[in-house]
Order: structure tokens, then C-alpha cells, then sequence
């Protein structure tokens, strides 16, 4: 009886859970031909841009191999536990959890004592970090981020027969200011589509714990110790339809971005060159994605 009211009460959360995520849904269908002459406006604020930069030098190199020697370590010290349980059962599958144990030991011992030399050897130069630090940065001055977004947009709504009319200097100048866009300057607009990138970022993609048990039997100390990782360009953009008359938010979402990996160097070589192209794609897949969910 227990049990049957346990799985009742499961179906019944996850019902209203769909539910939830269907009125959404719908609301959005709903409100579309309400939007009317729809007014787009970009936020008026640099962006946060977040990197995670190579180690720089040997001394660099060494702390950061022992951390993440050490770090590993711990992370697959639950795993050698896991393994001796199995051993404890004396069952066929003793000998998988000897081996599994023995394995998470060997390579998480083995990354702790290895670390800090082999990140001393292979570091980049602080002076070679700090140039191309300087390079992305460069890169990120001249970049108009927001205004760049908002261009996409609009052009993504117009290959779904959407026009928008830019409003520009209407958006919020920092990432706490909330407008409401009443009165909105131009009164011929009766909706405006509010767009700001939240954030941008260059690193590792956040799974080690999973990346170690699924490397048990290989070692990537490049990788895995992130001396010199490879690091992945994200960025993350929300929009919000505000209703003019009655200052009504109609919808309010944030679309992420997540493209190809590549070393500090590669992003920031000749001029940031491949920074700042996957900078034209992270517009181009944010915009089809943000158009796609509000307008189709």
C-alpha cells in the first residue's frame, strides 16, 4: 500500500510538473498576437567575460599540478571505497571491484605525486600567458557585444516574417536594472523584446568528476590536470517581452551557447582571429534559438 502511494504521489508531481511546462508553453502561443508592433532594445552594459588561463610559469605549473593532482585524488577516493565494498561480497564480481579499486587508486596516487613535476615542466611562460591574456582582451574592447546580439535577432525574426524596431539607447545600463519600458519613447510600440548578454566565458567544460571515472584506465595529465586545458567559448543571452500598456513581462528566458574547444594560445593567436570568429556563431545559434521559441 506503501509503495502504490509513493508511485501515485511520483505520477502525480510529475503531471503537474508537464502541466507546467505545457501552460507555459501555451501562454507564449497565446500572447504572440498580442505583441503587436514589437520594439527590440539591447542592454547598454559590457558583459561579464570569465577565462580560465593556462598555469603561468613553472612555479605556476607546479601549484596548479599539485592542486589538481591532489584534487583528483580526492575526487576517486569514493571510487576505491566502491571497489573494496565489491571485493567485501566474495562474489563473481570481487575481482571487477579489485580491479576497479586498484585502478582509481593507482591513477588518483599517481596524478598527486606526478602533478606538481609535470606542471612545472610543461607550463607555458608567464610573459607568453599574460601576451595572449591581453590579446582576448583587446579583442573583447572593440567587440559590441550587446549591439552585435541585438543585429542578429532582428535579422533571425525577419527569416520568420517578424520586424522589429530597434530602440536604441532604451536598454538597461547594468545587469540588476529591471525596466518596464512605460512610456516607451516610441508610442507606436506595443511590445518590446529586451535583450542582454549576461555573460561570456572561456573554460573547461565542468565534468572531471565524470571524466575521471569514465579515464580509469587512461591518463590525460594535459587535460585532466589543466595546465594548458582546453577550454570551450560560451555565452549565455536572455530576453524578455515586456507589454507596454500595463508593463506586463509576457515572457522572460535565457538561451545558452557552448562551442568547440581549444587551447588559451589558439584563442588569442593572430589577433584573436578564432576568438572572434566563434563569436559570429555563438550570435548566429543564440538568435536562431531565441527566435525559434519566441516567434515560431
Amino acid at each position: 500500500m506503501g509503495r502504490f502511494i509513493c508511485k501515485l504521489s511520483i505520477i502525480g508531481l510529475s503531471s503537474i510538473f508537464l502541466l507546467g511546462q505545457w501552460g507555459c508553453a501555451s501562454h507564449l502561443v497565446e500572447v504572440r498576437p498580442q505583441l503587436g508592433r514589437i520594439g527590440v532594445v539591447s542592454a547598454q552594459y559590457t558583459p561579464a567575460f570569465e577565462f580560465e588561463a593556462p598555469a603561468k610559469g613553472w612555479l605556476g605549473g607546479t601549484a596548479r599540478g599539485a592542486f589538481e593532482g591532489t584534487g583528483t585524488f580526492v575526487r576517486l577516493v569514493p571510487h576505491v571505497i566502491l571497489g573494496s565494498a565489491a571485493i567485501m561480497t566474495m562474489s563473481p564480481a570481487s575481482i571487477l571491484g579489485a580491479l576497479y579499486a586498484a585502478g582509481a587508486l593507482v591513477k588518483g596516487t599517481g596524478y598527486m605525486i606526478v602533478g606538481p613535476f609535470y606542471g612545472a615542466a610543461t607550463a607555458e611562460s608567464r610573459e607568453s600567458v599574460e601576451e595572449n591574456e591581453a590579446q582576448l582582451k583587446a579583442a573583447l574592447v572593440v567587440m559590441r557585444i550587446q549591439e552585435t546580439m541585438r543585429d542578429h535577432v532582428v535579422q533571425a525574426a525577419s527569416v520568420a516574417n517578424v520586424n522589429l524596431t530597434v530602440l536604441d539607447g532604451q536598454g538597461p545600463e547594468s545587469s540588476s536594472n529591471l525596466l518596464t519600458y512605460f512610456p516607451v519613447q516610441n508610442t507606436n510600440i506595443d511590445s518590446v523584446l529586451e535583450l542582454r548578454v549576461n555573460r561570456v566565458w572561456l573554460s573547461t567544460n565542468e565534468y572531471s568528476f565524470k571524466r575521471d571515472v569514465e579515464a580509469l584506465g587512461g591518463m590525460d595529465p594535459s587535460q585532466e590536470l589543466k595546465i594548458n586545458p582546453l577550454l570551450s567559448l560560451g555565452m549565455e543571452v536572455r530576453g524578455r517581452l515586456i507589454r507596454t500598456a500595463d508593463k506586463v513581462v509576457l515572457y522572460d528566458n535565457t538561451w545558452k551557447y557552448e562551442g568547440e574547444s581549444h587551447v588559451f594560445a589558439e584563442w588569442a593567436a593572430n589577433d584573436a582571429q578564432l576568438f572572434a570568429a566563434h563569436f559570429e556563431r555563438a550570435y548566429d545559434e543564440l538568435a536562431g534559438q531565441l527566435s525559434t521559441s519566441i516567434f515560431r
